[in-house]
């Protein structure tokens, strides 16, 4: 009976550890979300080749940026990147659901934008692609 009851009170004592440790790893500091930190983030997620930069037109047309249409976008995807995010998009019932989006989760899209109320509910500025070629 004394063996039983040291065996019960152990489990108890090793689950209740397991479970300050978990609630421990879960505390830890989320990535920095300064403003600098935010920006580095969307100047390469705006860049050719990575997620908002794809599907931009100066992805495919002006990769290195030398037009200055080609900046101008890449500069509004950037401003667009750092405020929160608009009222309507896409992916919004996908990630709330749990949902990845090209590999991005709730938490990652929330890293880069600001939080708050949306200042828009367009994409941002348009350029047709063949006023990026040179």
């Amino acid at each position: 009976m004394k063996m039983r009851f040291l065996v019960v009170g152990t489990s108890i004592a090793v689950l209740a550890l397991a479970h300050t440790l978990a609630h421990a790893q879960a505390a830890k500091k989320p990535p920095s979300t300064s403003v600098g930190a935010r920006t580095a983030a969307c100047k390469k997620d705006c860049s050719a080749g990575s997620l908002h930069g794809t599907y931009r037109a100066y992805g495919a047309n002006d990769p290195q940026l030398k037009s200055p249409e080609g900046r101008t976008l890449y500069n509004e995807c950037v401003r667009l990147c750092l405020d929160p995010l608009p009222g309507i998009y896409v992916q919004k019932p996908i990630v709330d659901a749990g949902g990845t989006w090209f590999g991005m989760k709730k938490a990652d899209c929330l890293g880069c934008h600001a939080k708050g109320a949306p200042k828009r509910n367009w994409p941002g500025v348009n350029t047709l692609p063949d006023n990026l070629k040179r």
